[in-house]
Formats: C-alpha cells, sequence, structure tokens
C-alpha cells in the first residue's frame, strides 16, 4: 500500500517543517509585495475590475464565468467542473 503521509503532509500547513513554513511565508511576503507593485504601476487593473463589478451587479447574471467571457470576448461555454471554456 502507498504511503500517504507526505501526500497529507502537502495538503495541511500545520504540518510542515518549520523551515517549510518560514520558506512559505517569505514567499507570500513576496507575493504580495510583487502584486502590489504591479497594481501601483497599472491603475487600469482597478478600473477593468471595478467596471467589471459594476456591470455584475446591474445585470445580475445567474452564470459570472460565461458573463465574464462574454465581457472579454471569449465565445464558449463554462464548464464548472475544469474550470475551462469549451468552445460552441
Amino acid at each position: 500500500m502507498a504511503n500517504l503521509t507526505g501526500a497529507i503532509k502537502g495538503l495541511y500547513p500545520e504540518t510542515l517543517s518549520p523551515e517549510q513554513l518560514e520558506k512559505l511565508r517569505g514567499f507570500k511576503i513576496q507575493t504580495r509585495i510583487t502584486n502590489e507593485k504591479y497594481l501601483r504601476t497599472h491603475k487600469e487593473v482597478e478600473l477593468l475590475i471595478s467596471g467589471f463589478f459594476r456591470e455584475i451587479f446591474l445585470k445580475r447574471p445567474d452564470n459570472i464565468p460565461e458573463f465574464a467571457a462574454g465581457i472579454a470576448g471569449i465565445d464558449g461555454k463554462f464548464d464548472s467542473g475544469t474550470a475551462n471554456f469549451k468552445e460552441y
């Protein structure tokens, strides 16, 4: 029978070693810094996101992923099982 200890350890942060936790913490901090720098240099992202939310709240679509695809110009149907769009 396969040893699941390694697989289970990867799913739960509390089972990481202190060194792994420190690396994970550093990675998260660096990712936030990088994302913040990107957002500060690309002000249009805030406009795109606020416009998208405005349309959602005004139109209240039943299927938000398909609605978002329509705004982005993607033709297809959203498959929630795979989180992908299938072309018609």
